[in-house]
């Protein structure tokens, strides 16, 4: 067994197969009907409206909001994230999303999504209007990253 064969493994399951081809289907019809950037910018609308559906609980840490952030992708089969904080921001990993399994690289629809849940998280929990969370590129297809900072 090779050294990716259990993450490519991963990446065939981590979408129930119910679904797998209907998101697949909706994938290509947006990505035909909508550029890039308009597509980011829908999927994080229906990230803030999946954060405020699932609201988080007052957290008094930024540990005990990701423990928080941890229980509503947990029941939700969502992987899990880990919120590291720098000097001036805040970096949010989120791992094994099934969107991401399922659709790949595909620009906008993991990451929108999920930069508009997070969004309305920190919102939610008191993030002041200079602040936003933004997607950073990255290398790796098993982890998202983005940033809580200030906005320029």
């Amino acid at each position: 067994m090779n050294a990716s064969a259990p993450l490519d493994y991963y990446r065939t399951h981590a979408c129930s197969r119910q679904w797998r081809g209907f998101l697949l289907a909706l994938c290509e019809e947006f990505d035909s009907a909508l550029p890039d950037a308009e597509l980011a910018r829908l999927m994080a609308r229906i990230g803030e409206r999946f954060g405020r559906a699932h609201a988080l609980p007052a957290a008094a840490t930024l540990e005990e909001l990701q423990d928080a952030a941890n229980a509503v992708w947990s029941s939700a089969e969502w992987g899990q994230v880990a919120f590291e904080e720098l000097p001036e921001q805040v970096h949010i990993h989120h791992a094994a999303s099934p969107l991401s399994a399922v659709l790949g690289g595909r620009v906008g629809w993991d990451t929108g999504f999920l930069e508009g849940v997070y969004r309305q998280w920190f919102r939610a929990a008191g993030m002041v209007s200079v602040l936003d969370v933004r997607h950073l590129q990255s290398d790796n297809p098993d982890v998202a990253t983005y940033t809580l900072s200030r906005v320029f």
